[in-house]
């Protein structure tokens, strides 16, 4: 997968992160890991819909449109959960429950997601 980093109004949110942007890494996500660390963020594009099927752990899961601005956000999904399908969202982020608090990422705030050039993880 590939690294990237997340901001939020010039501010890193997080430079833990990774993009599943092919078939393999995109249905993968997140299952079957037992735990991912606070700050960790995995962006998987395109999506509109994730599901909470084989996870280990909550999660917030942050819709985003094509300008990479926040749709709606879901707080703290359960394992085993289908979610609904967000029809203006072309990519999402999941993080560890508590995420979406602890850095203040609301539905209508712009995300900045910058690649890492390979070589430099």
């Amino acid at each position: 997968m590939k690294r990237i980093v997340i901001k939020k109004n010039s501010q890193i949110i997080t430079d833990n992160a990774h993009r599943a942007d092919n078939f393999f890494t995109r249905f993968k996500g997140l299952m079957f890991v037992k735990g991912i660390d606070d700050n960790y963020a995995l962006h998987i594009t395109p999506c509109n819909r994730i599901h909470m099927l084989n996870m280990r752990f909550a999660l917030d899961v942050i819709y985003l449109d094509k300008d990479n601005r926040i749709v709606t956000v879901d707080e703290n999904v359960q394992p085993g959960r289908i979610c609904k399908t967000v029809k203006q969202s072309k990519s999402v982020i999941e993080m560890k429950a508590g995420a979406a608090e602890k850095f203040g990422i609301r539905q209508g705030d712009s995300l900045e997601i910058i690649s890492i050039a390979r070589g430099h993880e």
